[in-house]
Order: structure tokens, then sequence, then C-alpha cells
């Protein structure tokens, strides 16, 4: 048996022994005295220990959720039901009235009021129109809304110089405006024309406290309604004549010959109550403003004429002995008012 092989079985015997040692140490002895006095009875016994259980861990306890109040619901209050509409009537219509051109030219229709819109056609003196409009312009001139129908018969809504066209329009709408003097403006072909009476130039209103008047002599038949007149205010019966060329103007005064009456009476001296002749919507001017001062409350009428010792023209027409206008007529009935 070689060194190696009898160290490895010393080794084991040894093993061998120590276990068997440990064995009968371990194991009691019953035959073995268990009085007081014997080393062995006090021996203890081993005590096992108690197998500890796991206590589950502390699980979080989850926090209860808010519960919201809910809030007073308010009362419903007594909702107030509309009144039922009342329907509004609609405007009546603007009537149209017949109306017809006047003049010795063509006349233009327009787009809108004034000379600054551009011409759509021209049409011939005698020419029917249906007004059915009125509106002045930024210069004071006075037109005519008007409804022109061709050969074809269609319609067109166009505008013309009011005072080429003979119509009762204002007295049918019953509120006749008053016109105010043309500004300083150009005209066009006949627009600039002399019609049946002078150009028109509409008197002011009255003030309260009293003011000047100015009233058309001729305000029936250039369809102006007179001013409202009373006794605290300073009357002015007002006319005028227009012309193409200043030539014709020193003609027309060199021949003419006015009869202007208030209430019958002569207004005499009329040449020195004239204003300067001057260029207004291209044509030349003169205005009279003839003073009669303060009237009493009730009806006047003013009356209106003019002649010639000879044949004239005004760059348009003729006028005077042996022409179609041998004369030039019109009136003006308005009422004065007690001032309050």
């Amino acid at each position: 048996m070689t060194t190696r092989r009898r160290s490895i079985m010393v080794l084991l015997a040894l093993v061998i022994a120590l276990v068997v040692a440990a064995c009968e140490e371990a194991a009691p002895n019953p035959t073995a005295p268990a009085g007081p006095g014997s080393e062995l009875g006090s021996l203890p016994t081993r005590t096992v220990k108690p197998i500890v259980s796991f206590t589950p861990r502390f699980t979080a306890t989850p926090l209860p959720s808010m519960t919201f109040t809910p809030s007073a619901t308010p009362r419903a209050t007594n909702t107030p039901v509309p009144p039922t509409e009342t329907p509004t009537p609609a405007p009546s219509p603007t009537p149209t009235v017949v109306g017809e051109i006047r003049s010795t030219e063509r006349v233009n229709l327009r787009e809108g009021p004034g000379f600054n819109n551009p011409i759509v056609l021209s049409v011939p003196s005698g020419t029917q129109l249906g007004v059915i409009g009125m509106q002045q312009d930024n210069e004071g001139r006075l037109w005519y809304k008007v409804v022109y129908t061709d050969e074809n018969g269609d319609e067109q809504r166009l505008w013309v110089l009011a005072r080429l066209v003979i119509t009762d329009y204002e007295q049918v709408i019953a509120q006749p405006p008053a016109t105010e003097p043309p500004q300083s403006g150009e005209t066009t072909g006949a627009e600039s024309a002399q019609v049946a009476t002078p150009a028109v130039q509409a008197g002011s209103l009255s003030t309260p406290d009293g003011s000047r008047v100015n009233i058309l002599a001729y305000c029936r038949q250039k369809r102006v309604a007179p001013p409202r007149v009373t006794t605290n205010d300073n009357v002015y019966v007002e006319w005028s004549w227009y012309v193409a060329l200043p030539d014709y103007m020193d003609e027309h005064l060199e021949n003419a010959n006015y009869e202007v009456r208030l209430d019958g009476q002569l207004l005499d001296n009329w040449e020195q109550y004239a204003e300067e002749m001057k260029r207004e919507s291209g044509v030349w001017i003169i205005y009279w403003y003839y003073p009669v001062g303060k009237l009493s409350a009730g009806e006047h009428e003013i009356t209106y004429r003019v002649t010639w010792d000879e044949a004239i023209s005004d760059g348009y027409e003729r006028f005077g002995p042996g022409t179609p206008n041998e004369d030039n007529t019109g009136n003006c009935p308005f009422t004065v008012v007690q001032a309050g």
C-alpha cells in the first residue's frame, strides 16, 4: 500500500469516528439516572424556535375620493313672454307722375343727380317720362329721377335736370321742396337752355326772431313751395334771367320791361335792385331782389310779367314780338302768419 493511499484511509477512519461520537452525544440515554444528584439529569432540552410567520406589509389605505356637494339649483323665474310684434306697414310706393321734356335742344339723361354723373342718352323736347323721385345735388340744383321707356319697351331709371321737365310731381307728393340757387359749375348741351320761365332761385326759410325771406315771383310755374313767412320777416321779391353769353344779357336788359306786382301794386324802379351778372352752372345770370319789408298777416300774391320792345335771344331761343315767346308770366301766392 502506498503512502498516499494509507493517508487517505487514515483520514476516512478519523471522519467516521467523529461522526459516531457526535451521534452518541446527541441522543439521550434512557437508562441514565435522572435524579437530582445526577450530572445528566439537568441537561436542558432543545427548544425549537417558533417559526416566524411573515406579517403582510401595511398596505396604504386609499384616500376617499372627494364628494362634491351639489350647488343649489336656482329656481326658475318667470320668463316674460315677448309681446307680439305689430307688423310695420310697408311704405306706400312713390307715385309715378307724367313729365315732359321742354327745351330747344336735346336733353341729357344721366346715371345720377349731378353734372358729374355720366350721360346715358339724350332725348328730344317733348319726350314723355315718368317722374318717380327728386333730389338736390351738392350745388343746390334740383334733379328728377325718371323712368324712360325706349322703343323696345325697355325701362331705364335715370336723372334729368328738373327745370327742363314740365310735371306736377311736387304737387302729387304733397311736400314740394324749396330748391336752392344753382352754384358754380359747368353744364353741357341743353341743360343750360332757357325754359319757359327764368332760372329758379328759392327763397330762404324764416327764423323765429325774423329775418330776410326771398319769395320767387313765379314760384307756381317753377313748382317751388313758397317759404314760411311771419310778420317779423323782411320780405324780398326775387326773379332772375340767364343767357348763354354776356352779350345776350345786354340785349335783354336794353329791351326788357318787368311788371312785378305785390297784391296788385307795381314794384317800380326794379333796375336798381339787380345784382352783378355772374357765371353759374355754365350760364350767365342776374338776380333781382326787390325789398318790400314786413307784411301783415294773411294771404298775399306776387304777379310777374316781362315783355320786350324788340325780339331778343338768350342764346337758346328767342323772346319778344314775332317770336313764340312774346311775354313771360308767372305768379306766387303765399301766406304770412303772425309771429309768436
